[in-house]
């Protein structure tokens, strides 16, 4: 096998590597909160349609992570197998970003549909390109499952800061740009600038174990689609995450919708969305720690009881103040913030698994399955959203009826919560506690 760090890791390395999440977060949350909405009532596409460009940007993005998690798998170069995508990928994903924000003016419905999917088509592909190595390289800089919590919480702290930051500068943009269209601009030049600056950052920090002279050549499809087969974690872990995002990516989508219709105060969503984000930042601590206390797999669970209680009392909250309805979102953030963690501590934990099941090391192609299924879920999410936004009968830009509103809260709460509780269900069978995986990491120094 290639060779593995045994060596436990500093916090000024897992920070290290923490701060590319920042980067990326810079787009996904971008995209996340404020594309759809610029889709309908920026470009003014229809919904149907708006949703259907979404999930095939979406849809792209997800079968691309695969391939890319081959690609990798198969990278040698002197800085490693994954760090050199983090070296040549910044500035055309930056320029991508901006492609996707960009208002060609005054054309046809049809052709603002090509500008957008020509968007999408292009930063989903850098994306990709970044992405799937960035994530693999987790499983390659330690075998130590605590050292991975850590890795993962410091991730998600920078995730957060990315995603906040987002909110904070679209806050500002969208209050002082001339136009909607002109600040959407702005905010995807400055987080592709700031994002390109963080990933040069995280290559400097971080480093990958040499490989060692007698490394075997990279699986083939063959025996790398039947060992993940075999792969009981993983299969779990890609279930649940694709139910889990496929439900908590409607929450961010739909806020400056409720806020701007339900409570006609678009500015307050912004400070919701700031609070949302604030919130995961603020507990991340929280759960890795007790993520080292007790197990993934219950932080897992106590997130979704959490965040399912929170999206119940949203059902049933008679607030009509944007105050009290923040607080509601930042219920559902604390528990929210606990599948981050535990979704990619547990990742790298299943390559382990699958190297003692089956003799083979699969890395990169865990990841890029797992980025797939997060993927598909944000695709079918907003395949869903842009079909219910229709059944219910809901206009951009124009006054909503009480029956549109109720729909709206109904969206807001079914869909997140349908997910999160299906992916209980799955995760009720996650093998792998700490102890059991720290057996695995011991056979296979044995063998």
């Amino acid at each position: 096998m290639s060779r593995i760090s045994t060596q436990r890791l500093s916090w000024g390395q897992k920070i290290g590597y923490g701060s590319g999440d920042f980067a990326f977060n810079l787009y996904w949350q971008g995209i996340s909160l404020y594309l759809f909405y610029f889709y309908t009532d920026v470009l003014g596409l229809p919904n149907a349609m708006a949703g259907l460009i979404y999930a095939i940007g979406s849809l792209w993005d997800a079968i691309t992570d695969p391939a890319m998690g081959y690609v990798a798998e198969r990278t040698r170069t002197r800085w490693g197998r994954y760090r050199p995508y983090l070296l040549f990928t910044p500035i055309p994903l930056g320029l991508s970003y901006m492609l996707l924000f960009w208002h060609p003016g005054e054309v046809s419905i049809a052709m603002l549909a090509v500008m957008a999917l020509t968007g999408q088509f292009a930063f989903r592909l850098v994306f990709t390109m970044a992405s799937t190595p960035y994530s693999s390289l987790m499983a390659r800089m330690t075998q130590n499952s605590e050292d991975r919590a850590g890795m993962a919480g410091a991730r998600m702290v920078f995730a957060y800061l990315g995603g906040f930051s987002v909110v904070v500068l679209a806050g500002i943009l969208l209050e002082r740009a001339d136009t909607d269209a002109q600040a959407f601009m702005y905010l995807a030049m400055i987080s592709g600038g700031l994002a390109s600056l963080v990933l040069w950052l995280c290559f400097w920090l971080c480093r990958e174990p040499t490989e060692a002279p007698d490394a075997p050549a990279a699986l083939s499809l063959k025996k790398t689609f039947s060992g993940m087969a075999q792969n009981t974690p993983f299969i779990i872990v890609f279930a649940s995450i694709l139910l889990m995002v496929l439900g908590t990516t409607v929450i961010g989508k739909t806020l400056l919708y409720y806020f701007e219709y339900q409570l006609g105060d678009r500015d307050a969503g912004s400070t919701a969305l700031m609070a949302f984000a604030a919130t995961g930042l603020l507990v991340i601590p929280f759960w890795t720690y007790l993520t080292l206390k007790t197990s993934k797999r219950f932080v897992w669970m106590a997130g979704s009881a959490c965040a399912g209680l929170a999206l119940v009392a949203f059902l049933f909250n008679p607030a009509t103040s944007a105050a009290m309805v923040t607080w509601n979102y930042v219920a559902i953030g604390f528990g929210t913030g606990a599948f981050a963690v535990t979704f990619w501590g547990m990742l790298p934990d299943t390559v382990e698994y699958g190297e003692w099941k089956t003799g083979d090391r699969v890395e990169a192609m865990i990841f890029g399955f797992i980025t797939f299924a997060q993927k598909a879920a944000v695709a079918l999410s907003a395949v869903i959203l842009g079909l219910l936004l229709d059944f219910i009968g809901y206009q951009a830009g124009g006054a909503q009826s009480a029956q549109t509103l109720d729909g709206l809260r109904y969206i807001i709460v079914g869909v997140p919560l349908f997910g999160i509780l299906a992916s209980v269900a799955c995760m009720y069978y996650y093998p792998l506690s700490p102890k059991r995986h720290a057996d695995i990491v011991a056979e296979l120094a044995a063998r």
